[in-house]
């Protein structure tokens, strides 16, 4: 069952809750912008789905939620970050609107991230080089979950990327994949909901197609995209996080980390490009919406109403979720409940938000 929230109280609640899990409020509150916004984009299985899952490492002593990130290296169009264990969003947060800063004053910018965590979604980082007149690039590397090209065991990590850019009238171009077939999370979603996947996303431990959800947790090996292509991307994502960033390389990444006395050494990447050396924001911008208006106006497949240009799609969501309420499923909406329990706070709360 869908329920709707209203955006604004929702990302209140969310920050509440994970103050109380010993989250700087202002760590907090990004966090609850972060994980909102793409819930607000439809993109569940990187919202408040993780709510929990990010206070469960906090307690397990995984996380270290007051950590203070390091800068180790700078220059005026790169940064070296170290994010000391702590979580993945803020830091991330952070360096993307210091590279953004960067990017004012530099045809490129670049910053990366070490020691860090799970970062939510790729998108959200991208997006918000985007608002602010760049064409943005975001990319993190995982712990070994998808099989590599003849491989029947998880190789390496399902590396998120995404890029977006300003597009005038259309707001922007946005892009966000993993290099699985789907994301982790959308599996996760399916187990909790108790229904089955198709074929083709996942391996069983044994190496046997499967769609039994489940199997992901006992040892189930996702299957990249495109067979070579997804995992030649996950390769070149691994370069700019772990080699380029000096984060953990393939499995010495531990995400979702719970151990005490060590971090995940997650790696991130974000660049940033300036159109304004490249022949100016308002031509890129005009040039843009050309190309968007080649692609929408291309013949349609039988059966097909409309063609989307990327991040169509989940711009209309995020507006529709300002005006209606933020739509949950169950499977969200029990996360929630989760982390506020967790900490004990009050997730009777959480019901009072919902849109009637």
């Amino acid at each position: 069952m869908i329920r709707r929230f209203d955006a604004a109280k929702l990302k209140k609640f969310t920050a509440e809750v994970f103050e109380q899990a010993a989250i700087p409020a202002e760590d907090a509150a990004i966090m609850a912008e972060v994980l909102v916004t793409t819930d607000m984009r439809g993109v569940h299985s990187h919202g408040v789905v993780r709510s929990a899952r990010y206070i469960d490492c906090i307690r397990a002593g995984g996380i270290q939620p007051a950590a203070k990130l390091e800068v180790l290296d700078e220059s005026v169009s790169h940064l070296r970050i170290d994010a000391k264990g702590g979580l993945g969003i803020p830091v991330s947060f952070r360096t993307v609107d210091r590279v953004i800063e960067k990017a004012r004053k530099s045809p490129v910018a670049i910053g990366t991230v070490n020691h860090s965590d799970h970062y939510g979604a790729a998108g959200y980082y991208a997006m918000r080089c985007a608002e602010n007149g760049l064409v943005g690039f975001s990319m993190s590397n995982t712990c070994p979950l998808v099989a590599v090209t003849g491989g029947a065991s998880a190789a390496i990590g399902n590396n998120p990327y995404a890029y977006a850019a300003p597009a005038g009238r259309y707001r922007a171009i946005l892009f966000d994949i993993c290099m699985s077939v789907v994301a982790s999370g959308k599996i996760e979603i399916a187990s909790q909901e108790k229904k089955k996947i198709p074929f083709g996303w996942i391996l069983d431990r044994e190496g046997r197609p499967t769609d039994n959800p489940d199997d992901i947790y006992h040892g189930g090996i996702m299957l990249p995209f495109g067979e070579h292509k997804g995992y030649g991307i996950a390769v070149m994502v691994e370069i700019m996080t772990a080699l380029l960033g000096n984060a953990g390389l393939m499995s010495e990444v531990k995400s979702w980390n719970t151990v005490p006395g060590r971090d995940a050494n997650t790696g991130h990447c974000f660049m940033a490009l300036n159109p304004e050396f490249f022949g100016g924001l308002a031509l890129f911008q005009s040039r843009t919406e050309q190309m968007i208006e080649e692609i929408k106006s291309s013949k349609k497949a039988d059966g097909v109403k409309k063609i989307y240009y990327p991040g169509e799609i989940e711009f209309e969501k995020e507006a529709d979720a300002l005006r209606n309420g933020v739509p949950l499923s169950e499977a969200s909406v029990n996360a929630l409940n989760r982390a506020a329990a967790l900490v004990e706070a009050d997730s009777a709360q959480l019901d009072s938000l919902e849109v009637k």
